[in-house]
């Protein structure tokens, strides 16, 4: 009995964790799909070490699909941002008699461009071609050096 039970929660933890390593589910949905609750989930990493390992290294690669997926929307949010992007926008207009009798709708769908934004164009230059388009000021120094003289004192710039 302890044997079949031990392998049931084997079982329901490598479910939870091949489905919590895909970075698209938080663990409690996991839990629910396998069949546990999260309680039980914890409880099980617990008692079992190899357990709490392989939940582990399931949740490291869940961090990790995490962060590609949302370093690919960014990435595509910036692009779009960049250049611009078309949305489409839907108007409804409900039409009555003189009687107050619904007689229809009018439904009207255009398409709007949202022009692109000067801060992502900004962002983009400034982090894809640092060398030309960054803040710092590079003023190359050379020539002669500048000595004023104002009253007893002289101010020497180089």
């Amino acid at each position: 009995m302890r044997e079949e039970k031990a392998k049931q929660m084997t079982e329901a933890v490598q479910k939870v964790c091949e489905l919590y390593e895909t970075g698209l589910y938080p663990v409690k949905s996991c839990c629910e799909e396998s069949g546990i609750s999260i309680r039980s989930l914890y409880n099980y990493l617990d008692q079992d070490a190899t357990l709490a390992q392989l939940f582990k290294n399931a949740k490291e690669k869940a961090v990790k699909n995490s962060k590609e997926s949302l370093r690919e929307k960014a990435a595509n949010g910036l692009e779009r941002a960049i250049t611009g992007f078309f949305i489409e926008e839907t108007e409804t207009i409900e039409r009555f008699n003189k009687h107050g009798e619904f007689a229809g709708k009018v439904i009207t769908v255009f398409k709007k461009f949202i022009n692109p934004s000067t801060t992502a164009i900004i962002f983009a230059l400034k982090n894809c071609d640092p060398n030309n388009w960054n803040n710092e000021n590079q003023f190359e120094q050379g020539g002669e050096p500048q000595v004023f003289k104002i009253g007893n004192q002289t101010i020497t710039f180089s």
